[in-house]
């Protein structure tokens, strides 16, 4: 008898590039993330021939850094919501969605990120299943452009 060792590791990462539109420098910063045990629970329902609803449809910003924890279902403060641009299959076990937040978009203090999914998601805030959420502290200005690509990898671990 043998033992398989392969385990399924799930893992999502935040790429997060800054435009500034009067100097056209650009900054990126990737930010590992945090899964959500709703999240993984969905996942899981696949097995059990339950739909996991977890078609991801918008990122969302807020201005609460409490920290990271499993349980999270929304984000502390929830200022602006965005649907995704693009999605697609980028590489086997990979899967990238991406975001844009325009220059008159979420001016102020950012402190978190999160991504919502399912079909209860709309443009309302506080609505969908939380999948990720960072904290990620940005001081935005209406003199950039910030390009947000999500990657979700699932792997054998």
């Amino acid at each position: 008898m043998s033992m398989i060792n392969d385990l399924l590791g799930w893992s999502g990462s935040f790429v997060i590039k800054s435009t500034n539109l009067k100097t056209g420098e650009v900054t990126e910063k990737t930010v590992k993330n945090r899964i959500t045990n709703t999240a993984l629970q969905a996942i899981i329902n696949i097995l059990d021939n339950v739909d996991p609803d977890l078609d991801i449809k918008y990122l969302a910003i807020g201005t609460d850094n409490t920290p990271l924890n499993d349980n999270d279902t929304q984000l502390g403060n929830e200022i602006f919501r965005t649907q995704f641009l693009t999605s697609n299959n980028s590489a086997t076990g990979q899967f990238t969605t991406t975001f844009a937040v325009l220059d008159n978009e979420a001016v102020g203090q950012w402190e978190e990120i999160g991504i919502f999914c399912g079909n209860s998601a709309t443009s309302t805030a506080n609505t969908g299943t939380l999948l990720s959420r960072i904290l990620f502290s940005r001081n935005k200005s209406n003199l950039e452009e910030i390009d947000i690509s999500r990657i979700d990898t699932v792997t054998r671990a």
